[in-house]
């Protein structure tokens, strides 16, 4: 949907992107070209390539100002988002309820989240369902206009979410699938890639929001996609054990804390039918970053609302696949580059 915000909140939203875009196109780089001329040979373990990082740029305008600016933008953008989306609340609420649904959408009362749901992700105050537009506001305006033209954590400044999330989808190994299962959809970003790019499955996305799963009901429908929405833990789905011909799951691991994500590796083993196919994209382990850019992403554990991050990226995932029952594991950067970071893996026969 296209909202039609004022002008002064536009605007708004606009400076922030702006904002991002600058700190991470401009001074960023600068940063990293500072710190790759003063050190030659960066240490290899991320406890000494954040020594190496903060000493060496401790005086840098360029790192301090680009960090600050980011952390600003990542405080300011719910500050701007959710009135704004407040302020088109008729409209957007009729649009929704004018969708014609396409699947079904199961909603439960009774579901009890798991503890660290309540950590309040990305900063988005309350967490992920802390206002009752929060899909929307995060789909329709902080995509938009704040994380699309400035980047966001592993996705640098100038590249497209939306195009990562195809390339992404079409690196499952067969040409069809049958049945598939996704894991942590929010509002179906992700989840429509896959039904372009596999018209022909029948699709369930779970997801622990409340307010993603209605916003992607509609968006779902507004597209003509028979998608099926099961509020659910991407841990416990409830759903019918084998009956997916592939599981998928995309940014979702570095969301959770690392025992949850054996117990979601778990699920989607149960969820496949024997021979079915594990797609998982994130962002790739620290050792595939050059020491600058693993600083950089590991900055989001403590400084924008990603507790789990750095325990994400430095778990052995494909230990943990094999630990879980599954073959045939594959991991690598598609393209020969490390986002999006992909990894596959099967349920033997």
């Amino acid at each position: 949907m296209d909202i039609d915000l004022s002008q002064r909140s536009r605007a708004a939203l606009q400076f922030l992107g702006a904002t991002q875009s600058f700190a991470g196109g401009v001074l960023q780089k600068r940063a990293a070209a500072d710190y790759e001329t003063a050190v030659a040979e960066p240490p290899a373990t991320l406890a000494q390539r954040k020594e190496s990082v903060e000493q060496t740029l401790e005086d840098n305008a360029a790192w301090c100002f680009d960090r600050m600016l980011t952390r600003w933008v990542a405080e300011e953008v719910y500050v701007r988002a959710l009135p704004a989306v407040d302020e088109v609340r008729d409209e957007l609420q009729s649009w929704m309820a004018e969708q014609t649904p396409a699947g079904t959408l199961r909603l439960r009362s009774d579901l009890v989240a798991p503890a660290y749901w309540e950590n309040g992700f990305h900063l988005a105050p309350g967490g992920w369902d802390g206002h009752e537009l929060t899909g929307p506001a995060i789909h329709e305006l902080v995509f938009k206009y704040v994380l699309t033209p400035g980047g966001v954590g592993a996705v640098k400044t100038g590249e497209n979410l939306l195009d990562q999330r195809t390339l992404a989808a079409r690196e499952a190994p067969r040409d069809s699938y049958e049945n598939i299962v996704e894991l942590g959809s929010g509002p179906g970003r992700f989840t429509h890639a896959l039904r372009r790019t596999y018209p022909e499955a029948k699709i369930t996305a779970v997801e622990l929001s409340t307010t993603s799963l209605v916003y992607g009901h509609a968006l779902a429908g507004a597209s003509g996609y028979d998608i099926d929405w099961v509020h659910a833990d991407a841990a416990d789905t409830g759903l019918a054990g084998g009956q997916a011909d592939l599981v998928a799951a995309y940014t979702l691991m570095h969301e959770v804390p690392t025992d949850e994500n054996r117990r979601i590796l778990a699920e989607a083993f149960r969820l496949l039918a024997p021979g079915g196919d594990l797609l998982i994209s994130e962002v790739a382990p620290y050792p595939m970053h050059s020491a600058f850019r693993a600083v950089v992403l590991d900055w989001e554990t403590e400084n924008r609302g990603e507790p789990f991050w750095r325990d994400a990226l430095l778990m052995d995932l494909p230990g943990m696949l094999t630990e879980a029952g599954f073959t045939d594991i594959d991991a690598y950067g598609v393209g020969g580059g490390v986002h999006p970071w992909i990894t596959r893996a099967r349920k033997p026969l």
